[in-house]
């Protein structure tokens, strides 16, 4: 991950080869170490020697380039002649860099307003200086030469332009991190138990642009004052900040996530165990208390809900009701399943998949009817699955649960949500697909559909 949210490089280094690679290769020996010791986890991408050799550099570069939050140019003779340096690289990150300030888009503040999000580094001088406004034009030049000669690394004029590249660098980085949107999760350093969560909902944040907090050793406490929200992982041990972290999320009527990890449950120390007991009893209408059992993916799921409420499903086709399809889009034998109901039905109801982690929430609570199709994937997926049906469809006009794939312990799993939950209708498709089985569940959204025409 960089330093600025939803890049994977902070810096790409755009140069000709045929240039002198040593003196490139000492200048990024140079940058590098200035530069992450002022900005930590910042990532610098430049093409090197064994990547043409190993791997398809035709590929990698512009995916690196479409990826990178600023783009560096050793402009030169060679550079200007080469059409991949000047097209490939310059002119397409030109335009993607125009794409971000465009209304709408994460960049659009009048703060990044005379924003190109590049510089240009000249190493020779070109034959005429007319040729530079043909490379980004209007970037900021800091020149790395003196008359006809590049400047000598460790010389005093080559460290006074990288101390001001440096300088530049960090104040557009710096601004670019900042105005992402601040999520804390915490702890910064989980424990075991506690690191795939903490990996997969760090991972997915950090790729949609939210700054995660806190970034530091330093008191977490200021952090959750600015944050947008809280996400706030327990595990064995009990730490006091997390109970000084709840206290201050509910005095500021703050969004916060708790996920308890299962051994909550069964190695838990009594501090912690009571503390668990704490927040699953504090009145705070913005809590959200996930079950020990829920998976990384679920909380990731949660998370992105929690942080996207403006999301809307886009109108059914034609004015039919919306039907919510989850299965598990992993397995080709459940999109199979999932296919056959939506064939029979696809002339009377509009069906949303559960292939998109951001609208998973929205089509739950959004959706006129929710079906979950459940036929190799495991019980726990089903279970996890159901739990979240239950909590956030429950103003749906259809719920309902089909099965495939007849093992005893669905038909005995079904048994039990038809004991607990009369409203749910379940169909066992244990055979040739038989349409009348999900009668049950299709028939109140047609008399709903009936009522409202």
């Amino acid at each position: 991950m960089a330093f600025v949210p939803g890049f994977e490089h902070d810096v790409f280094i755009s140069y000709a080869h045929g240039d002198d690679r040593d003196w490139i290769n000492r200048f990024i020996d140079c940058l590098k170490p200035s530069l992450s010791g002022l900005l930590p986890d910042v990532n610098i991408w430049i093409d090197e020697d064994n990547l043409r050799k190993s791997r398809n550099f035709e590929q990698d570069i512009p995916s690196s380039l479409a990826s990178a939050a600023v783009l560096l140019s050793l402009v030169s003779p060679t550079y200007i002649r080469r059409p991949y340096c000047v097209h490939h690289e310059c002119h397409r990150f030109s335009n993607l860099a125009a794409a971000r300030k465009q209304p709408g888009k994460r960049f659009a503040s009048p703060d990044f307003a005379a924003d190109l999000f590049g510089f240009r580094c000249p190493i020779l001088p070109l034959p005429d200086a007319a040729y530079r406004n043909d490379i980004f034009p209007g970037t900021t030049d800091i020149p790395f030469f003196k008359d006809v000669r590049t400047l000598r690394i460790g010389t005093a004029p080559f460290e006074r332009q990288l101390d001001l590249l440096v300088r530049e660098l960090l104040s557009l980085l710096s601004r670019m991190r900042n105005h992402s949107t601040p999520v804390v999760l915490y702890p910064r350093l989980p424990a075991p138990e506690l690191e795939e969560a903490h990996s997969v909902v760090a991972r997915q944040l950090h790729a949609d642009s939210f700054r995660i907090l806190p970034d530091n050793e330093l008191d977490p406490i200021p952090h959750v004052r600015r944050c947008e929200l809280a996400v706030l992982l327990l595990g064995a041990n009990y730490d006091e900040t997390t109970r000084r972290l709840v206290d201050e999320l509910k005095r500021l009527d703050k969004p916060f996530v708790v996920w308890p990890s299962p051994t909550i449950a069964t190695s838990a120390d009594f501090n912690q165990r009571g503390f668990f007991q704490y927040v699953r009893g504090l009145e705070c209408a913005r809590k959200t208390l996930l079950a020990p059992l829920i998976t990384a993916e679920k909380l990731k799921q949660e998370v992105l809900a929690i942080l996207d409420p403006q999301a809307k499903l886009p109108p059914a086709a034609e004015g039919k009701p919306q039907v919510y399809l989850i299965y598990d889009p992993s397995q080709n034998g459940e999109i199979d399943n999932a296919a056959s109901i939506e064939f029979r039905y696809r002339d009377e109801f509009h069906f949303q998949h559960s292939d998109n982690p951001r609208q998973h929430n929205p089509r739950l609570t959004q959706s006129d009817g929710v079906l979950l199709v459940w036929g190799e994937a495991t019980e726990k997926w089903c279970s996890d699955e159901f739990e979240q049906m239950i909590r956030l469809s429950n103003r749906h006009k259809s719920r309902g649960l089909c099965l495939f794939d007849p093992r005893q312990s669905k038909v005995t799993y079904a048994k039990e949500i038809h004991s607990l939950y009369s409203d749910i209708y379940i169909a066992e498709q244990f055979g040739s697909f038989d349409q009348n089985q999900l009668e049950p569940f299709f028939a109140p959204l047609r008399r709903s559909e009936a009522a409202r025409a």
